[in-house]
């Protein structure tokens, strides 16, 4: 530095130089972006899970006949839960 330079200037210096990145941080980080980049254009296309023809009273009939865990999937509670605080809702209807 020559002798004009202020320690402010030195400060300045001192503080950009820690900032530098080495060759090996720049093709990390390119590899990084490249890896999120490749695993973006990988994703599997959307695959239809509820394909049921069946609508209405017949689409819930069909839940609660069928397989146990579909309802468990759908509704977080078994059929027979279901069943059952249906029945409990009915009657307060009712009652109510």
């Amino acid at each position: 530095m020559n002798e004009c330079s202020s320690a402010s200037d030195q400060e300045e210096d001192a503080v950009y130089s820690e900032n530098e990145y080495s060759d090996d941080d720049i093709y990390l980080a390119q590899a990084v972006v490249a890896a999120i980049a490749r695993r973006r254009n990988m994703r599997r296309a959307p695959q239809p899970m509820h394909n049921s023809r069946l609508t209405g009273s017949m689409r819930v009939e069909e839940i609660l006949n069928g397989h146990e865990d579909i309802i468990q999937g759908l509704i977080s509670m078994k059929s027979e839960t279901f069943r059952s605080l249906s029945n409990l809702l009915g009657y307060l209807c009712v009652k109510g």
